[in-house]
């Protein structure tokens, strides 16, 4: 099973009105109203998703965008999927130059570990990456078939291999510092005296 539905709900699930001239901004400006419904701020999630956009579109091709961003005050990753009838061209152009009809958006709790959402970010990107799936997604005729296919969805084997490993890493390297701590602080400690009797009793 996958871990990416339980981020999604149907309410966060829209279909964009083919009658509304629709722009990367707009786009955006949806998911942020969707993200808002839960609590965060619409300009919140508006800036820093664009401030992460900057950087570079996050287009997974074949009309797919991924864009994702960290929030403060947020406990845990929540998603959002936009889908659009008629794809638009962003700016700056796909690699592969295809409008994208596809926005499936991802904010995740700051954190002082910056790879502790990598795994599911990763699973996101194998995920939109399925053409079976996407062609689905576009197919689906509300956000309940839409939650009903990605529940269907199972990450490949050598996914979940790879993350296990990234998590038994980070836990070997947490131990590691563990121990280290544990070493410098003995070594910091004040040496133990031993006390020795002397005995001058004459015989």
């Amino acid at each position: 099973m996958n871990q990416v539905l339980q981020y999604l709900p149907t309410s966060r699930v829209i279909f964009a009105n083919p009658l509304q001239r629709m722009t990367k901004k707009r786009v955006f400006e949806e998911a942020s109203l969707l993200f808002q419904m839960s609590g965060v701020p619409h300009t919140t999630v508006f800036e820093s998703l664009f401030a992460r956009e900057r950087l570079g579109n996050n287009t997974l091709g074949k009309g797919v965008a991924l864009p994702h961003c960290r929030l403060p005050n947020i406990t845990k990753p929540m998603a959002a999927l936009i889908l659009l009838s008629r794809p638009i061209h962003i700016d700056p152009e796909p690699i592969d130059t295809k409008p994208i009809d596809l926005f499936f958006f991802l904010v995740v709790p700051e954190s002082d570990d910056d790879e502790a959402y990598i795994p599911l970010l990763r699973e996101c990107i194998r995920m939109l990456q399925t053409k079976k799936l996407c062609d689905e997604l576009r197919a689906a005729a509300n956000p309940v078939e839409v939650c009903a296919a990605i529940l269907n969805w199972e990450p490949p084997s050598a996914l979940i291999s790879e993350n296990k490993s990234d998590a038994l890493a980070k836990e070997w390297e947490a131990l590691n510092e563990e121990v280290d701590a544990a070493l410098a602080e003995d070594s910091t400690a004040e040496p133990a005296v031993a006390a020795v009797e002397n005995d001058t009793t004459e015989e």
